[in-house]
């Protein structure tokens, strides 16, 4: 069985890379985004969670759900 992938979205790196050093211990396969248009992207490639920022340089977490 594939391992599940989560996409982290957050414009602060040390966010990510705390997110991902500990999901990926866990198991899991992670997958960054720093931008809301670069978390589309990602996004469009299959994942099965994401863990978004309210806050993003381009966008905001609530029109990127939409």
């Amino acid at each position: 069985m594939p391992k599940p992938t989560i996409l982290v979205v957050d414009d602060e790196q040390l966010i990510r890379w705390s997110l991902n050093d500990r999901l990926t211990q866990d198991g899991y396969r992670v997958v960054e985004a720093s931008t809301a248009a670069e978390a589309l992207e990602k996004y469009r490639e299959g994942v099965d969670l994401v863990l978004l920022d309210y806050r993003l340089p381009d966008s905001d977490g609530l029109t990127v759900l939409k």
